[in-house]
């Protein structure tokens, strides 16, 4: 794999709730090397090579809620990946994952609030902004949980739920939470970004002009939706 588990041995991916949500939306494609599988899961969990690796991307981390903690600057690996069309075997598109690693201390944050996570290129020109509103004012002390926000370029009069949703993801991105045995809340280990490379207006051509838009959806997990740090 290419990243590290957490440093309780856990991988909070393989939470059987959000597995069995993501299999209504999540594509399903063929890499070059050949593997077959849920594209979205598997480069997610560092399962699959990629094409190529790039460094000199960065993300800066903010929060805002109950405090305003500083922003700060991280640097991004980039992994490349280059998928085809299972059917006709051409190249589809190179989508790419951002692997932010945040070190052992992670990012403190409001138990409630906004994350923004502002991705820049290698030439300091920003990628994407992403805003995700969060709400984990009942987090027991000493637990662990993660959200899934996913950008798609969608119909208009479309929901997440649609049978071609697979094919309008643009951005995805991965957060992780932590309590200390305080209650004090803070982003740990990495954050996860798949950004996907397609143009917009190429996608609306196809589908004969209709309206498009980016709606984002986050999705958590439940039963239990908290779970507990194996350290302590």
């Amino acid at each position: 794999a290419l990243f590290h588990k957490d440093p309780d041995g856990k991988d909070d991916f393989h939470h059987p709730n959000l597995r069995s949500k993501l299999s209504l939306s999540a594509p399903t494609t063929t890499t070059t090397s050949g593997l077959l599988g849920n594209f979205e899961e598997s480069v997610l969990n560092g399962r699959l090579d990629p094409a190529s690796i790039v460094h000199g991307f960065a993300a800066e981390i903010g929060a805002s809620g109950g405090f305003c903690p500083s922003h700060k600057t991280f640097p991004v690996t980039v992994f490349f990946y280059t998928l085809q069309d299972t059917d006709k075997g051409e190249k589809m598109s190179s989508p790419y994952l951002g692997h932010i690693n945040l070190g052992e201390k992670g990012y403190h944050i409001p138990r409630q609030g906004t994350v923004q996570v502002t991705l820049f290129n290698p030439n300091g020109t920003v990628v994407k902004m992403f805003v995700v509103r969060y709400d984990l004012s009942d987090m027991p002390p000493n637990c662990r949980t993660f959200l899934r926000q996913r950008t798609l370029f969608m119909p208009n009069d479309a929901n997440e739920h649609h049978p071609d949703s697979r094919k309008w993801l643009r951005y995805l991105i991965h957060l992780r939470f932590q309590s200390s045995k305080s209650g004090r809340i803070r982003l740990h280990t990495d954050i996860r970004i798949l950004v996907f490379r397609k143009h917009d207006l190429d996608v609306a051509t196809m589908n004969g002009g209709a309206p498009y838009e980016l709606r984002s959806f986050v999705q958590m997990p439940s039963n239990p939706k908290y779970s507990k740090n194996i350290k302590t």
